[in-house]
């Protein structure tokens, strides 16, 4: 299966980089290692995550810093469409 983002969701990720790295640089490259690492595991198992109250939408949390991937599950694609901090839900 093959792994898409939003520009939404890519802006997200971006965000949270670019927030982490003025803090932290190495911390930056570790959360967003990890967030990366979670979503490649929708290649193999796309059903890993929660089905949300949105139709179609299910969520994944990255575990180590608690981040929450969106996403949408096709034919051959998944879609992530949102990556929020559990603190922004």
């Amino acid at each position: 299966m093959k792994i898409a983002y939003s520009r939404r969701a890519l802006s997200q990720l971006a965000s949270v980089h670019e927030y982490l790295v003025e803090r932290s640089p190495g911390g930056a490259r570790n959360v967003t290692a990890s967030i990366r690492r979670t979503i490649a595991r929708l290649r193999d198992l796309p059903l890993l995550g929660k089905p949300t109250d949105e139709a179609g939408v299910h969520v994944l949390i990255e575990t180590k810093y608690q981040y929450c991937v969106f996403y949408r599950v096709g034919a051959e694609l998944v879609m992530v469409i949102r990556i929020l901090h559990s603190s922004q839900l």
